[in-house]
């Protein structure tokens, strides 16, 4: 591994200290372990609460959708319902955000009818549900937004789709 591409991190606990140095996997393996022995209910949080896993969002959506300076891009020739097609591009749109490759992780009923390929109207008719069962908020703009439920939801549907 070249110098470039090692992580450097240190941590401060109180009086405990530790340095890691490495690859970004080893480092991160490292410092949970370094926090789970220092806080042991760590361990536990970890169980319950669900955080969305950026690198894994990003492998799971390989081959579904692609990140374009525009927004995202379903790939052809999925057989997707209007529900599914719809947080389908809202999660690319958040990943794209969360990387950096889009300024905002928000996409219009238009946008959605566009990237999805489902007529206006059927978008329209899908966002009010979605919304209801609490997986996208319309946010201040009119635009929608995936929430943290519609990731996870979205989730078990891209699993459904590639098998692992």
């Amino acid at each position: 591994m070249n110098e470039k591409n090692r992580l450097k991190v240190h941590l401060e606990f109180r009086e405990v200290k530790a340095d890691f140095e490495g690859d970004v996997n080893q480092v991160f393996e490292s410092v949970v372990r370094f926090l789970t022995q220092i806080y042991p209910n760590l361990e536990i949080l970890q169980r319950i609460v669900f955080t969305p896993d950026l690198t894994n969002l990003v492998e799971k959506l390989v081959g579904l959708v692609e990140i374009t300076s525009e927004g995202p891009i379903l790939v052809p020739g999925l057989d997707l319902s209007a529900r599914e097609a719809a947080c389908l591009a809202l999660l690319g749109a958040y990943v794209g955000d969360k990387l950096g490759k889009l300024s905002k992780g928000t996409l219009s009923s238009s946008d959605l009818s566009k990237i999805t390929g489902k007529a206006k109207k059927t978008i329209s008719n899908e966002l009010p549900q979605l919304v209801s069962d609490g997986l996208v908020e319309r946010t201040t703009e009119g635009e929608y937004l995936i929430t943290t439920l519609g990731v996870r939801k979205t989730e078990e549907v891209i699993n459904e789709y590639k098998p692992k």
